[in-house]
């Protein structure tokens, strides 16, 4: 065990703490210890426990999960939350559930501690916090009449709609054109915002999601030359006003389906007891969600350890919503030499994403093709000061949020996909330019490019890299092959008569499930 970094995190968790930085220096603690080695050591709990035996306990075993990746740690977290469900302020509970997903998501997590965390412990709590919020805020809504005529109207539920530069954002937009111009059916958005958007509890590391706050009441979004009808709300994430009102809408617009986009969203899934319900999913993983049918990311397989979960998926493929047009940056734009083979690494979470292990796998790149060139796209804070220590610091070029990102591709030899669990839509639109993705077997890019552009391990990586960057032949049969599988990937025709009839089977399910 490292002593020195495990005092310095026991120091952190005896001190007070006030604010997001001391929140902060908690986490980095936290990062110290693990990249010591020391999470792993099986005397590390002991040792902080008896060194800040004072410390809040939400706050050590959040910490302590951090450390480790140890997926132990949340389920204590969720026996504590379970056992405080029905006196806990629901603002509390909800950050919780946020906070531990967000770790699933930015697969922070050692998915081996714990093979059935999400299925056996995070899906069950979820449905019991849905549960909870009915019970106290009293939501109860109208269930639709068995047998009652269609409306050909449907809602599209999210959790969060921020702008036509975010990608979710834009997809659910492309769902709801599919289901408008291709299924027929008018559809209504609401845009639900109920991640938390502050801290209410000492989880690290501190999680809020962004809010935008010129969403509010009833919208017309105007997007690509089409409208939509939305509303939305931007009220603290649970409140009897809020849910109410949603549910009220869809009472009112009495839609024939509820549709969530994405993971645990609330709304719909209050709405399941009462409506036909289905869920698409936005990443990889265990869908949290009550729908009577829960569509795959990826078209994989369904998942295992839940039998109601089990029951409503369904095998599917998300599709990607393009934004703008390819071609419209040159390299001399940004001041790159025709010699360079540029590799583009492209997401909304780099100072996350892109970790030592990642920039160390970048630098076995560099050594190997000289003359590579790794362009950062997306917004950063620390991630310039960490290329600036690497040995290859030249090679590795930082751009910020790059808005023509349909250009930065354009001009790029390859798309290199950091290990994590999102960037599916950077990758198909990648795809979709003839840039070949490299990626290892996880997560959202490796379900959206398929077997061709995924490599075992860090050794294949660095061979795929080198072997494209020395072939001039085999790079362009990549090219091909890549606008192949994006083309694959995103029939749209086929997509919609798909979810088409998982729409009209979800109606069937409630029918019967209303009739028994």
């Amino acid at each position: 065990m490292s002593h020195a970094a495990v005092a310095r995190l026991a120091e952190r968790l005896r001190a007070p703490v006030r604010s997001v930085a001391d929140l902060t220096a908690v986490v980095e603690a936290c990062e110290a210890v693990r990249m010591a080695g020391a999470g792993a050591d099986p005397a590390l709990e002991a040792e902080l426990r008896r060194a800040a035996p004072n410390a809040d306990p939400l706050l050590m075993d959040s910490a302590l999960g951090l450390a480790s990746g140890d997926l132990r740690h949340h389920a204590r977290i969720l026996d504590g939350a379970e056992a405080a469900l029905g006196t806990a302020p629901l603002e509390a509970l909800n950050h919780i559930l946020w906070s531990i997903v967000r770790q699933q998501f930015m697969a922070s997590m050692d998915a081996a501690s714990m093979p059935d965390f999400a299925t056996g412990r995070l899906l069950p709590f979820y449905e019991r916090l849905i549960g909870e919020i009915a019970r106290r805020l009293d939501l109860r809504p109208i269930p639709r009449a068995a047998g009652a005529p269609a409306t050909g109207r449907a809602v599209l539920v999210t959790n969060q709609f921020l702008s036509a530069n975010h990608q979710p954002s834009r997809d659910l937009l492309d769902y709801a054109t599919m289901v408008e111009e291709r299924i027929g059916k008018e559809v209504v958005i609401l845009n639900t915002n109920m991640m938390p958007a502050a801290l209410h509890t000492l989880f690290v590391p501190p999680f809020a999601a962004n809010v935008e706050p010129t969403f509010d009441g009833k919208q017309i979004v105007d997007v690509d030359g089409r409208s939509f009808r939305m509303l939305s709300s931007t009220e603290p994430a649970i409140t009897a006003e809020k849910l109410g009102w949603f549910l009220r809408a869809v009472e009112w617009h009495d839609p024939d389906v509820v549709i969530g986009f994405g993971g645990a969203v609330m709304v719909a899934d209050l709405l399941a007891p009462a409506r036909p319900t289905l869920t698409i999913p936005t990443t990889t993983g265990v869908a949290l969600s009550m729908a009577d049918i829960v569509l795959d990311y990826g078209g994989a397989s369904p998942p295992q350890g839940h039998a109601r979960l089990a029951a409503a998926w369904r095998p599917f493929r998300t599709r990607f919503s393009l934004r703008g047009e390819p071609g419209g940056m040159s390299r001399a734009d940004l001041g790159i030499g025709d010699e360079s083979f540029v590799c583009a690494v492209v997401g909304n979470r780099l100072d996350e994403e892109v970790g030592d292990d990642f920039l160390a796998l970048l630098e076995a790149v560099i050594d190997r093709v000289p003359r590579a060139l790794v362009l950062f796209a997306g917004g950063v804070e620390t991630l310039p000061r960490r290329l600036a220590r690497s040995r290859h610091a030249g090679a590795l070029r930082c751009l910020g949020f790059v808005d023509d990102i349909r250009g930065l591709l354009g001009l790029s030899d390859l798309f290199l996909n950091p290990p994590r669990t999102g960037g599916g839509g950077s990758a198909a639109h990648a795809m979709a330019d003839g840039v070949p993705p490299i990626t290892l077997p996880q997560g959202d890019v490796a379900s959206v490019v398929g077997p061709a552009f995924t490599v075992p391990d860090r050794a294949a990586f660095v061979e795929r890299a080198a072997a494209l960057a020395g072939d001039a032949g085999l790079l362009e049969r990549a090219r091909a092959e890549a606008r192949a599988r994006y083309a694959a990937i995103s029939a749209g025709e086929s997509a919609a008569a798909q979810l088409a009839a998982y729409i009209d089977e979800a109606v069937a399910l409630f029918a019967r499930r209303t009739a028994a």
